[in-house]
């Protein structure tokens, strides 16, 4: 089955600490696969909900985010800041969904309200984004958090200030983490290794071809089935699907 390879091992970047670099070894961009999977299911087409299976679906990925993150020792700043984005970006996912008196009730009581006490995230997540790009050592596990949330459809303020903005914003956080995390080479190898597979299938038994195209069936049905991790994938890249 196609998974998600989300978490990254890399040495510290310099002059940063361990914690504040990689306190685990792992990510952050992969927590949020379950926040990734609830927004595509509020997306048009998805599975009508309730505002009350909303408001407590959305506390549970913000408590669990938040153990989550703890769990991989990320400083208590770097936690606030990737909460609420992750906060931001529910709030403003739950009132593209609701409409009428049930998105005025929202707006009232927000899950940023219930965590933080703050009306505008929307604007915070991005003040705080753009003072973490202007860090000389850059928390990369963050800013890859950032690149998530807003793939995710997050725009904040921008809502306001335009998408010609909000994408010179995405482009320079793109290019930072490509400066911070330079994806790893991938070698090119080739032989003629398909060729002697195919002599190697001749001289198999009937039996033992038809128990071959049984397997290959079955992983077709699992690369089928898989096809959900794959568009996770992509929101969780914050880039947009070639």
């Amino acid at each position: 089955m196609i998974s998600l390879t989300l978490s990254r091992r890399e040495p510290a970047l310099p002059g940063a600490t361990a914690k504040e670099a990689h306190p685990s070894g792992d990510g952050i961009r992969d927590l949020l696969r379950d926040t990734a999977l609830f927004v595509t299911s509020l997306a048009p087409g998805g599975e009508p909900k309730s505002v009350d299976e909303v408001q407590e679906q959305c506390r549970k990925l913000a408590r669990d985010f938040s153990d989550a993150l703890h769990r991989r020792g990320y400083a208590d700043e770097v936690c606030n800041d990737a909460e609420m984005a992750q906060c931001g970006l529910l709030d403003e996912i739950a009132l593209r969904c609701f409409k009428g008196a049930t998105r005025s009730a929202w707006e009232l009581q927000p899950l940023q309200v219930e965590r933080f006490g703050i009306h505008d995230a929307g604007e915070r997540v991005f003040e705080r984004l753009e003072q973490r790009l202007r860090e000389p050592t850059a928390q990369v596990d963050l800013l890859e958090c950032y690149s998530a949330v807003l793939g995710m459809g997050f725009v904040g303020r921008y809502a306001r200030e335009g998408e010609a903005k909000l994408d010179a914003l995405v482009s320079a956080l793109h290019a930072r983490i490509a400066k911070l995390r330079p994806a790893a080479a991938q070698p090119f190898t080739s032989d003629h290794t398909a060729r002697r597979a195919f002599d190697w299938l001749h001289r198999l038994s009937p039996w033992a071809t038809a128990g071959l195209l049984a397997i290959v069936a079955v992983l077709v049905w699992l690369v089928w089935h898989g096809a959900l991790d794959v568009q996770l994938a992509h929101l969780l890249s914050g880039k947009p699907q070639s």
